[in-house]
């Protein structure tokens, strides 16, 4: 009776184990998100560019003046802020956008995310990815009020460059251009 009791036991304990869906740790501790993870990636690419040591060749205009300069960022993810920062995946955004993804050809989908709702900043993100790797990135931001209004155009080609368009006019003011052009110099 003994042996049948330790038997019933280990039995009972077996099922109990493959029943439960216990996620592993992985899955626990990554974000879940609703549309494509636009800061994971480019945490990753951060991580990435500074360990390769990788320069900026850029080209900075604003309206008639130009300068370039080569830079060795320190820290890659304050670099590309501005692109992560135009995350979508915020809960309370979750109903706010529409997926519309396209088969563009030669191994290219295009995910592109619209706002619904005018009030939100980023209003159009573009991920093109070619198989699960991405292609490319387009991010268009608004902001409109009755005294500022401004437009960003940020591209983002993947370990090569980024490019980032500002247009911007507040009330009584000139209109403000500017435009960042940005090449990855991998070895000098």
């Amino acid at each position: 009776m003994q042996h049948l009791s330790k038997f019933l036991f280990f039995f009972c304990f077996t099922i109990y184990l493959t029943a439960c869906n216990v996620p592993s740790i992985e899955e626990t501790n990554r974000p879940k998100t609703t549309f494509f993870d636009l800061k994971g990636f480019f945490d990753e690419e951060a991580n990435y560019l500074k360990e390769q040591g990788v320069k900026i060749q850029k080209t900075i205009q604003h309206n008639e003046t130009k300068e370039t300069q080569t830079v060795l960022p320190k820290d890659w993810k304050k670099e590309l802020l501005l692109f992560s920062e135009s995350d979508i995946n915020k809960p309370s955004w979750k109903d706010k956008y529409i997926l519309d993804s396209t088969d563009r050809g030669n191994g290219l989908t295009l995910l592109h995310y619209k706002a619904i709702d005018e009030k939100l900043s980023v209003q159009v993100l573009d991920v093109e990815l070619k198989g699960t790797a991405v292609h490319s990135v387009l991010i268009v931001k608004k902001i409109s009020n009755q005294v500022y209004e401004s437009q960003q155009h940020l591209t983002y080609i993947p370990r090569k460059s980024y490019s980032i368009k500002k247009s911007q006019e507040v009330t009584s003011f000139d209109k403000d251009d500017y435009t960042i052009e940005a090449k990855y110099i991998y070895y000098e």
